[in-house]
């Protein structure tokens, strides 16, 4: 039998829900600190691109006056420039939406604060008022425009490979089933901005690609750079401890043969082909912020010696699990017991669930929801949550029995005074568990019912099943105001396949 639920149910609930929301709000603070990292990242990235395409181009002009080279340059420049047109209007209506973004966050697009957790800013402004498809609509024509409308050897050369990609990412739930609800819907104000400087650095990059080769079709490049960027980022700004993190360092402007010298956390680091270093370090076991210091030494074009010195900055944060209980704070056996599991530090992916103790098993049900069987009691059932391989949480639940059900005839309790007829309309006996958060059926199996009769002796009737038999409704069609009836050796079986005896009933005939 089902009834309201008890105070301390509600509380179970409630704090549930407070602790869930205390841990998304620790874990926020850090991952919007690493957006504002990445975000930084990017938009110092493609400043560099800038300058490389400025010089790219600047070449190109160059060889518009050298007469070995004009003709080519007359054809190839235009294309260019037209390249530059397109990638110059793409990127000012990005920067647009980024301004109108961080104004609606209460900031100034020429300073860095705003509302950088707002989850209704991006969603308002990117699905609500369609910006979000006008984005979409213009990178589709800025691709199309640079494949298709400047020349056909660039669509044969970067159909396949031109950096600027369309599709709905892998792995968003199916909720956000459109590119633009994929990427803007509930976001924080400073994720947006981190994927629109994204898309920015893939137009920037597109341009850059497609400069280059307008130059190669003419000749090599040859680029006078007059100043050089230091660069240097890490592939992550926010690890679990232990985890494996890559430095990348260099300059942004370099000849080889006079390729700078990078030391990474002390150590001096060989460089790549792409003239960077590359280094894999662990980050650090304690929780918190932490830094690497990076070195760059290079000689610039007039033969001097120039060091700078960065720093990267990465979070390292710690998986942390709650796990909850939803009906009562025990596991019962032979019911299905719903567990809710919020866990951060990782995606759906790396956490795994796991329980130990009492015979159990655990069923996901997903989004965090799980069912959990037992078969035995304990005090020390254990339901653990790893996020990629490492303990985020764990806790400790006791296993019982269910609650011993109580029997009924109809809606009547034992001790009951009852009317002849309204008695007699009873079909038979019931069983259930008063006060308990589960739907539990219990089938009664036999019992035997009793009553006095006219001539002072007891009548009585056994019955298979739940129902009265021919002798129980024999007995009952005497009844009259004063008896007694007696209703004993109960017995029924509930979910878990147990069957148990029930206390006996009796009843007054008013």
């Amino acid at each position: 039998m089902s009834l309201p639920r008890e105070p301390r149910q509600k509380m179970i609930n409630m704090m549930y829900l407070v602790l869930t929301a205390l841990l998304a709000l620790n874990v926020s603070a850090e991952i919007l600190n690493a957006f504002k990292t990445v975000n930084k990242s990017l938009e110092t990235t493609n400043a560099t691109v800038n300058n490389s395409t400025t010089a790219i181009m600047q070449s190109l002009e160059d060889k518009q006056n050298d007469p070995k080279t004009a003709e080519k340059a007359a054809i190839w420049l235009p294309k260019a420039k037209a390249v530059q047109e397109y990638a110059k209007s793409m990127n000012t209506f990005i920067q647009s939406l980024k301004n109108e973004i961080i104004k609606e966050g209460g900031g100034d697009p020429d300073k860095s604060s705003f509302k950088a957790d707002n989850l209704d800013i991006a969603t308002r402004l990117m699905l609500d008022k369609g910006k979000a498809k006008e984005l979409l609509a213009k990178l589709t024509e800025f691709k199309k425009n640079i494949l298709k409308n400047v020349d056909p050897s660039i669509d044969s050369a970067f159909s396949s490979t031109l950096p600027i990609y369309l599709e709905i990412p892998k792995g968003v739930s199916k909720s956000n089933n459109t590119w633009e609800r994929a990427y803007f819907h509930m976001v924080p104000t400073v994720a947006a901005l981190t994927i629109l400087s994204k898309f920015q650095n893939d137009v920037k990059t597109s341009e850059n690609k497609i400069v280059e080769f307008c130059h190669n079709k003419v000749d090599k490049v040859v680029v006078r750079y007059d100043t050089y960027a230091a660069f240097a980022q890490s592939n992550s700004s926010y690890v679990m401890p232990g985890d494996e993190m890559e430095v990348t360092a260099g300059v942004g402007a370099f000849s080889k043969a006079a390729l700078p010298t990078v030391t990474i956390a002390g150590a001096v680091t060989p460089l790549g082909d792409d003239g960077a270093a590359h280094k894999l370090l662990n980050a650090e076991s304690t929780l918190g912020e932490h830094s690497i210091n990076v070195n760059v030494e290079y000689t610039d074009q007039e033969g001097k010696k120039q060091t700078i010195l960065k720093t990267i900055k990465y979070t390292v944060g710690q998986s942390a699990a709650s796990i909850a209980l939803d009906k009562m704070n025990v596991l019962y056996i032979g019911v299905d017991n719903p567990v809710s599991i919020a866990a951060s530090g990782g995606g759906s992916e790396a956490i795994q669930v796991s329980i130990s103790g009492a015979g159990g098993a655990l069923q996901n049900l997903g989004k965090g929801k799980y069912i959990a069987r037992v078969n035995s009691v304990t005090d020390d059932c254990k339901i653990t949550v790893t996020v990629g391989g490492k303990v985020a949480g764990a806790s400790v639940f006791r296993t019982r029995t269910i609650p011993k059900p109580i029997a009924v005839v109809g809606p009547y309790e034992s001790g009951a005074s009852i009317n002849a007829n309204a008695f007699k309309a009873q079909a038979g006996v019931g069983a259930g568990i008063k006060d308990f958060p589960f739907e539990l059926k219990y089938q009664v199996t036999r019992f035997i019912l009793s009553a006095d009769n006219d001539e002072g002796y007891i009548d009585e009737a056994p019955c298979q099943g739940n129902l009265w038999s021919s002798a129980a409704q024999a007995v009952l069609s005497k009844l009259k105001s004063g008896r007694t009836i007696t209703i004993d050796d109960i017995y029924a079986t509930g979910p878990d396949g147990r069957s148990q005896k029930l206390p006996s009933l009796v009843y007054y005939i008013k």
